[in-house]
C-alpha cells in the first residue's frame, strides 16, 4: 500500500531556509533551519540548502531522506519571481513527489491574509511587498540587491560602508558610526574594496544592526541612512493600500526595528498577521493534493 504523502512548507530567504512538515490530517512532523535559499545567491545552493531543510524537518519526527519521495513541498523562494532562474531550479533534480514554487512575498502573503485583500511588507536581508486583492497576487519590489531592496538589511550595510569611505576621505564629517565601519575593516578601504568583489546581500546585511542602533544614538550618518530607508518603506505601503489593501503586516527581521519609525497614518494600517509564511507556503502545498489522489 503507498504511504501517505507529506505536506512540507518551505521559505527561502536571502539569510536562512526553513521547512516545516505536517502529516495530512495537520500533525506536526518536524521543522529545520538552513542557509541561504535566495535564487539569486545561485539556483545550487539554494537547491542544496533547501533539501537539507526538508530532510532536516523530517528527521525532527522520526523520518528522514527515504521520505522525500513522499512530500508535496510547497516553496516560496527569494528570486523566484525572475523567470530564467525559477527554470532552472525547477529543471534540477529536486527529489520530491511534487513542487510548486512562488517568490517568498506570496507565500507570506498567504499565511498573513488567507482571506485576501490584505499586504504584507518583508523586510528582512532583502525587502520586498505583496498584496492580496481579490486571490490576485501584486508585488512591488523583490528585484534583488543590485538593482531594488531598498531599506533592506543589505542596503542598509551598503549605504554604511559607502558613507563611511566619504567621511574616511573627509568629504563628510565622521561619525560613530562610520568609525566603527572603518574600525571593521582595520582602518584600510582596500580592506573595504576587497571585500565588495565577493560580498552577498547577507554580507553587508550583518552591519543593519550597528546602522539602527547607531541611529537611535542620534549619529548622523546612520540617521540620514535610516531615514532614508523609512522614507522608502512608507512609500511602498501607501502604493499596496492604493492598491486596495486594507490591511498590511509587517515580515522580516528588520521589522521590529523599522515599525516604530513609522508614521502615524502608516501605522494605522498594520495589523499581525494571521499566520507565518511557512503556513502560507503549507496552504501552497496543499494545492498540489489534488493530483495525488490515486495514491
Amino acid at each position: 500500500m503507498t504511504e501517505p504523502v507529506i505536506l512540507v512548507g518551505v521559505d527561502g530567504g536571502g539569510t536562512r531556509c526553513r521547512a516545516r512538515a505536517r502529516q495530512l490530517d495537520g500533525t506536526l512532523i518536524g521543522e529545520c533551519v538552513t542557509g541561504t535559499a535566495n535564487l539569486l545567491a545561485g539556483v545550487e545552493t539554494a537547491l542544496s540548502n533547501i533539501v537539507a531543510a526538508v530532510t532536516g524537518a523530517l528527521e525532527a519526527g522520526g523520518l528522514g531522506a527515504a521520505d522525500l519521495n513522499r512530500c508535496l513541498v510547497g516553496m516560496g523562494l527569494a528570486g523566484a519571481n525572475i523567470p530564467e532562474l525559477a527554470d532552472r531550479f525547477l529543471a534540477s533534480s529536486l527529489p520530491f513527489r511534487r513542487t510548486a514554487l512562488e517568490m517568498d512575498g506570496w507565500i507570506a502573503c498567504r499565511g498573513a491574509h488567507p482571506g485576501g485583500n490584505g499586504a504584507i511588507a518583508i523586510l528582512g536581508t532583502g525587502t520586498a511587498y505583496v498584496a492580496n486583492i481579490g486571490g490576485r497576487f501584486i508585488t512591488i519590489g523583490g528585484w534583488g540587491f543590485h538593482v531594488g531592496d531598498q531599506a533592506s538589511g543589505a542596503w542598509l550595510g551598503h549605504q554604511a560602508l559607502r558613507q563611511s569611505l566619504l567621511a574616511f576621505d573627509g568629504i563628510i564629517a565622521a561619525t560613530p558610526l562610520s568609525d566603527a565601519i572603518l574600525a571593521h575593516f582595520d582602518n584600510k578601504p582596500d580592506a573595504m574594496v576587497a571585500f565588495g568583489k565577493t560580498a552577498l546581500p547577507r554580507d553587508y546585511g550583518e552591519f543593519a544592526p550597528l546602522v539602527l542602533d547607531r541611529a537611535d544614538a542620534g549619529d548622523p550618518i546612520a540617521t540620514a541612512i535610516v531615514d532614508e530607508a523609512v522614507g522608502d518603506i512608507e512609500a511602498s505601503l501607501r502604493r499596496l493600500a492604493s492598491l486596495g489593501a486594507d490591511r498590511i503586516s509587517l515580515f522580516g527581521g528588520l521589522a521590529p526595528r523599522y515599525a516604530p519609525r513609522l508614521s502615524p497614518a502608516i501605522s494605522a494600517m498594520i495589523v499581525p498577521p494571521a499566520s507565518d509564511a511557512l503556513e502560507g507556503a503549507l496552504q501552497l502545498a496543499a494545492t498540489l493534493l489534488p493530483k495525488e489522489a490515486f495514491a
